[in-house]
C-alpha cells in the first residue's frame, strides 16, 4: 500500500510596531501682530522598529509667513530646509529623531490668537500602537504692540487777530509692530472760529482716515 502524508507550511508575517511621538512649542504662549514667533518641533520613534517612510507635517496658520531647517539625530533624516508648510518624508529609526526650527513673522493686521497643529505618521507597513501622541497643537494669545505718536505744528512763533492758522497733526506708528487702530482729537482754543480738516493716510494705502470740520476726532 502506498500511504499519502500531508505537509503544512506556514509563512509567518510579522508587523513592525514604532511608537511615534511629535512635541511643537515655540516657547511662549503671547504673541505681538507683526511681530514672529520660533517653533521648535522634534519627531521620535521610541521604537521597538524602525518607521522608514515617515511624515513630519505642519500646516501653519494662514497669518504666519514661514521659512524652517531641520537636522536629524540618531540616524533619522529630513530635508534640510525649506519655506511655508511642512510635509516632509522623514526617515525615523528607532531611537531616532528630526528637530525642524521654524522662523515665522506673523501679519500686522492678525487678530484672535495662533493655533499650530504639528503632526508625524508612520508609512502604511508600520503600525504606531499609541498614535495619541503623533499631533502636537501650540496656540498663542494674540496682543496688539503699537507705538503710537502725535506731532502738532503751524510752523509759527506768533499770530494776529484774524489770520488764519494751519495746523499740522501728524499721527504715527513708528515701531509697530501691529497695526493699530487710534482715535484721533484735538479741541480747537475758544479763539478760533471753527475750521475745517482733512486727513491723508501715508504711506500705507491700508491706512484710514476722515475729512471733516470742528475738533478732530
Amino acid at each position: 500500500a502506498i500511504g499519502h502524508g500531508w505537509m503544512s507550511f506556514f509563512r509567518v508575517y510579522s508587523a513592525s510596531s514604532a511608537n511615534l511621538g511629535i512635541t511643537n512649542t515655540d516657547g511662549v504662549t503671547t504673541a505681538a501682530p507683526g511681530g514672529s514667533v520660533t517653533y521648535t518641533i522634534a519627531a521620535i520613534n521610541a521604537g521597538p522598529s524602525n518607521a522608514p517612510g515617515s511624515t513630519v507635517a505642519d500646516t501653519f496658520p494662514a497669518s504666519l509667513t514661514c521659512s524652517w531647517t531641520c537636522v536629524g539625530s540618531g540616524s533619522g533624516t529630513c530635508t534640510a530646509s525649506g519655506s511655508g508648510n511642512i510635509n516632509d518624508p522623514v526617515n525615523l529609526p528607532s531611537g531616532g529623531s528630526v528637530t525642524y526650527t521654524a522662523s515665522c513673522t506673523i501679519a500686522a493686521n492678525a487678530s484672535g490668537s495662533l493655533s499650530n497643529t504639528a503632526t508625524v505618521s508612520p508609512s502604511g507597513s508600520v503600525t504606531d500602537p499609541t498614535p495619541g501622541n503623533n499631533s502636537a497643537i501650540d496656540t498663542d494669545t494674540l496682543g496688539v504692540q503699537a507705538d503710537i505718536a502725535v506731532t502738532l505744528s503751524d510752523s509759527r512763533s506768533f499770530a494776529r487777530v484774524g489770520d488764519a492758522l494751519d495746523y499740522l497733526i501728524e499721527v504715527t506708528n513708528p515701531s509697530g509692530p501691529s497695526t493699530a487702530v487710534a482715535n484721533v482729537s484735538d479741541a480747537l482754543p475758544a479763539g478760533l472760529d471753527s475750521g475745517s480738516w482733512t486727513c491723508t493716510p501715508t504711506p500705507d494705502p491700508g491706512t484710514i482716515c476722515h475729512n471733516g470740520s470742528g475738533n478732530t476726532l
